[in-house]
């Protein structure tokens, strides 16, 4: 709860009470280790945007703590994507294709849309591809994404 409310008051940049859900709402998220896709976060905000465009301490506390729907997500370990990412590395040698990445994003879990998705695949291919391949190592994706400043966009 203290780590909450402390990032609600550092966010809270002018003292006043209440965040804008736009766009402020997303970087708060995030900056309690969520990673939500833009989907998730516009649900988020027409559940509980009374017409106002913010939210106070409460609210977001009530956001955090809602089990129906459940907003929140327990963060992952590195260890745990790599492990799952595993699962798709059928020759064991600690890469994935472009297609299979894809194929992931989009269609298993927490599917993508095609603008993340296209998104996601051109951050990987700039920060992982090995050249000359269209193979990308799944441990150094998940470095990269363990290491990167989540305000920036993918």
């Amino acid at each position: 709860l203290a780590k909450l409310t402390e990032a609600f008051s550092i966010w809270d940049k002018g003292e006043q009470g209440y965040i804008k859900f736009d766009p402020d709402f997303q970087f708060l998220w995030r900056s309690i280790g969520q990673n939500p896709t833009e989907a998730e976060i516009r649900e988020v905000i027409n559940d509980h945007d009374k017409g106002t465009g913010h939210f106070d301490q409460d609210l977001f506390l009530k956001i955090c703590e809602s089990d129906n729907p459940r907003y929140m997500k327990d963060n992952i370990r590195p260890e745990q994507l790599i492990e799952a990412f595993k699962t798709f590395d059928k020759d064991g040698k600690g890469t994935l294709t472009v297609g299979q990445l894809r194929y992931l994003m989009q269609c298993l879990g927490d599917s993508l849309d095609d603008e993340e998705a296209d998104g996601f695949i051109n951050f990987v291919v700039k920060e992982c591809k090995l050249e000359d391949s269209d193979e990308i190592p799944y441990e150094e994706i998940v470095d990269k994404l363990f290491n990167r400043d989540p305000g920036l966009a993918v």
